[in-house]
């Protein structure tokens, strides 16, 4: 019987010892490795994930292959990796991190194939990107992106015909504000909707030194699960550009509804940044976003790479 590596991070073993039992746990199963898991569509299963900055420490044991897993090829293999030791970068905001996402998968493009040396090519991407971070390289090129409001412009209006299931928020003031707030999204005229954009993009550089800047693991912790629970960017079945555009616009879904709670000054506490990821894991996994993929999709204003980055400008 043939053994592969069984991985489990801390944050999954450590929820599953309190709830042995829960429907929220799951695996990745392939020929060559198991991943376990977390769907985080509930508070507490965020919470693990992304409120402690070791959650992502691998247990790693042996278990029996299954012949009829999925192969999972060496190229993708390396680029998931590449990608993790991308986004795990250190002192990057959340913007850094995805830019510099963005362009290793950029340079992956050009390196098609699988053989050895395009292999270790790939694999040695982050340390390149590493250097570029060391010298202020990175963040002189980032901060240089041109300002391009079109897209973000239609998904804020796009986000206010959601449905968001905002039973999941804390019970507060802003449980009963924040549906209403969203739902305005999309009744805005061109220039209301400009002067929106521009308040949330300030209110984010706010809400993001406030409480973010201090606990960096909680979106970083968020990314390392979108890359190891989704194999990301599943270079086997996906356009791999394609895929970051899509975890991009996730971003910026995300940072929009923090930006609109705190945008009358409410305060965010821990339960509440962990249910505002939760309600929106619940929404990425229900029938709709699949339908406002498709319509973004059919919006870009240029390839999805630039497009992605169009995103992340504020």
């Amino acid at each position: 019987m043939r053994m592969i590596d069984c991985y489990e991070p801390a944050f999954v073993r450590s929820f599953l010892s309190h709830n042995p039992d829960s429907p929220l746990s799951t695996r990745m199963t392939w020929q060559h490795e198991i991943r376990q898991s977390l769907m985080l569509t509930e508070t507490a299963s965020c919470e693990a994930a992304l409120g402690d900055p070791d959650a992502f420490a691998l247990h790693v044991s042996q278990c029996a292959a299954t012949p009829e897993s999925p192969v999972l090829s060496l190229r993708a293999q390396t680029l998931n990796q590449a990608a993790l030791n991308t986004v795990t970068l250190a002192g990057l905001t959340p913007e850094l991190r995805l830019y510099a996402l963005g362009i290793m998968l950029s340079w992956s493009d050009k390196l098609p194939g699988e053989s050895d040396e395009t292999l270790a090519s790939l694999a040695s991407q982050p340390t390149v990107l590493a250097n570029f971070v060391e010298q202020g390289q990175l963040q002189q090129q980032f901060a240089l992106l041109p300002a391009v409001p079109q897209l973000q412009r239609t998904l804020l209006t796009l986000m206010g015909s959601l449905s968001f299931d905002w039973s999941i928020l804390p019970d507060s003031a802003r449980k009963t504000t924040l549906p209403l707030q969203v739902s305005l999204l999309m009744l805005q005229d061109a220039n209301s909707e400009l002067l929106l954009l521009q308040q949330l993009q300030t209110q984010w550089h706010k809400t993001h030194t406030q409480y973010f800047a201090n606990n960096a693991w909680i979106f970083s912790n968020y990314l390392i699960y979108r890359l190891y629970h989704d194999t990301f960017p599943d270079a086997d079945r996906a356009d791999v550009t394609q895929r970051y555009f899509e975890l991009v616009s996730d971003f910026f879904l995300l940072r929009t509804f923090f930006s609109l709670w705190t945008l009358d000054d409410s305060t965010l506490n821990h339960n509440d940044i962990y249910a505002l990821f939760a309600l929106f894991e619940r929404w990425r996994h229900g029938g709709e976003s699949t339908s406002v993929r498709e319509q973004l999709l059919a919006a870009l204003p240029a390839d999805y790479l630039l497009s992605a980055f169009s995103l992340l400008i504020c």
